[in-house]
């Protein structure tokens, strides 16, 4: 069986073949506290045939404690149906994607992560691993060795394996916002499950643990997650039981905002009016800014306020309004922010933007990357007054610029989070986590609308839902943000150069995989000298 170890922040095909001078040992560095992994592609496996792997690791090379862990997962291929456009979308028929796709839809390629059991069985003569190891926050610096064995039918092969653990360490905690939209009833509906039933809130579980994982901070709380009831005309009631249960579920897995989730919407994404989405009894949608639409928000937001002041959980919010506005409902917008800040009075309000012209209306703003760029200095004045940014990605943008893709190089992905260390964005949102339509295979996904691999980040499992090679790059790039600002903390320059070596703006980066790998080793060792105390000590 042939085979070669690949970077984890680059792409695998179905059609790969395995380079004869290619990497034949795992040679890895990560920081305490952080992971390090690698993928494997294997050519010559027998369909059929038992596929194993396993690990074990030899004696240090430099005595110590603290072991990474490894974690073994099987790979498996997608479909891309339909290229990213150049500027957002989907591509349209008789355009080409030359010159910026990683490759010319349709195409397949491994990206969804399945736990490597005992009773895994190879399904094609080409199969690829993902390898990772947790590499535990008291471990003590130095190289870690061991032997990764690994067959498919057609013999075993023993790859050498050497991590080399830094002393720097990845906080536990987070100072990078970041949360990924995700859809309750898809968590449902994919297991044939009971909405709300106790094998529903098992599966909510999983997907916070999944999250969790790739260092996901922040959760929303959606309105379908209350329930709403008339009481009167224009009088209603609500139970905040699941959303009290989602809460401290969450809150225990160990995120630390709660998003209040977007109280309107408009009819027509170029419209001016934002509408109540009259859920709770099939009826019209509430004009929000209207006498009914303001019943109903003023009732529901001083409820929200003290169900979750009296369980000392307001600290914690932050406030969606209404998704996107635009210019041309930037004027009722503002009229809708503004009652929302009357009933939840310093409770942040943070918003994905269409416009810059939202001043006074939203506390921490969110556009989407290129929208940043083309409007630097507006933000930047914005934030000079007090505001935060962040940024977010979706449908848009395509072409050369930074976004989370599956025809997109795999190291964009991470790449984000360096774009967070490079402007000074202090958060990230994507709306879809697991949003891939009810009538759409996750794996086979056809007819697409949104770009590829837009709607969904993780994949139903049999029991639960399954990580990504994105999702891995996406919390590897998380952990590279948090050791570029301990390093700026000591040496801004160095940090400084080390990304400017790999990242420019949004759409200028060295997406060269080789490349990148030595730019995170001189991340890890500059950081690793960055916290070492006089005493040559690490703390």
């Amino acid at each position: 069986m042939n085979y070669e170890v690949v970077h984890a922040h680059e792409w695998l095909y179905p059609d790969s073949e395995a380079r004869e001078d290619g990497a034949k040992a795992i040679e890895l560095a990560a920081a305490r506290g952080g992971h390090a992994g690698c993928q494997l592609l294997l050519n010559g496996a027998v369909p059929g045939a038992p596929l194993r792997a396993a690990f074990r690791g030899g004696p240090r090379a430099e005595g110590g404690r603290g072991e990474p862990e490894a974690e073994l997962y099987r790979l498996r291929d997608i479909l891309v149906e339909r290229n990213t456009g150049p500027v957002g979308f989907c591509l349209q028929p008789g355009e080409s994607a030359a010159g910026y796709a990683t490759r010319e839809a349709p195409f397949r390629l491994f990206e969804a992560l399945r736990p490597l059991t005992a009773d895994a069985v190879a399904e094609a003569p080409t199969e690829a691993l993902y390898v990772c190891w947790a590499v535990p926050a008291d471990a003590e610096p130095g190289a870690y060795v061991g032997e990764l064995t690994v067959e498919a039918g057609s013999g075993a092969v023993r790859i050498p394996v050497r991590i080399d653990v830094c002393a720097a360490a990845v906080p536990a905690k987070e100072t990078l916002a970041v949360t990924n939209w995700f859809s309750l009833a898809n968590m449902a509906s994919r297991y044939g499950l009971e909405v709300w039933s106790e094998p529903h809130w098992a599966m909510i579980r999983k997907y916070g643990l999944l999250m969790r994982r790739a260092r996901q901070t922040h959760f929303w709380v959606p309105l379908e997650a209350v329930t709403v009831e008339l009481a009167g005309e224009h009088r209603y009631r609500f139970d905040f039981a699941r959303a009290e249960r989602l809460i401290r579920l969450y809150l225990g897995l160990g995120f630390t905002g709660i998003e209040g989730g977007l109280l309107a919407g408009r009819k027509d994404f170029r419209g001016a009016e934002f509408h109540v989405w009259n859920t709770w009894n099939g009826g019209e949608a509430l004009r929000a800014v209207a006498a009914e639409g303001y019943a109903f928000l003023a009732q529901y937001l001083t409820a929200w306020r003290a169900f979750l002041e009296e369980r000392g959980w307001l600290p914690l919010l932050v406030q969606h309004v209404a998704d996107e506005p635009t210019e041309n409902s930037k004027h009722e917008y503002r009229m809708l922010s503004a009652i929302v800040r009357k009933h939840l009075p310093g409770v942040p309000l943070l918003e994905a933007v269409e416009t810059h012209d939202l001043g006074g209306a939203v506390d921490i703003w969110i556009p989407k990357n290129v929208y940043y760029e083309e409007h630097r200095a507006a933000f930047e004045e914005i934030r000079s007054l007090g505001d935060r940014l962040w940024f977010y990605t979706c449908c848009y943008p395509g072409g050369a610029y930074l976004n989370r893709l599956w025809d997109m190089p795999l190291l964009r992905t991470r790449y984000l989070h360096w774009a967070n260390y490079l402007y000074g964005l202090d958060g990230f949102l994507h709306w879809g986590l697991n949003h891939c339509d009810a009538d759409k295979d996750p794996y086979e996904q056809t007819g697409l609308l949104f770009p590829p691999g837009d709607t969904h980040l993780v994949y139903p499992g049999a029991d639960g839902p399954l990580g990504s090679m994105r999702l891995e790059a996406m919390r590897a790039g998380i952990e590279d943000y948090e050791l570029l600002r301990l390093l700026a903390a000591k040496d801004k320059a160095a940090a400084d150069a080390i990304v400017a070596d790999c990242l420019t703006s949004f759409h200028e980066m060295n997406e060269d995989a080789d490349h990148f790998a030595a730019a995170h080793r001189r991340l890890l060792a500059a950081a690793s000298e960055a916290c070492m105390t006089e005493g040559g000590d690490a703390p």
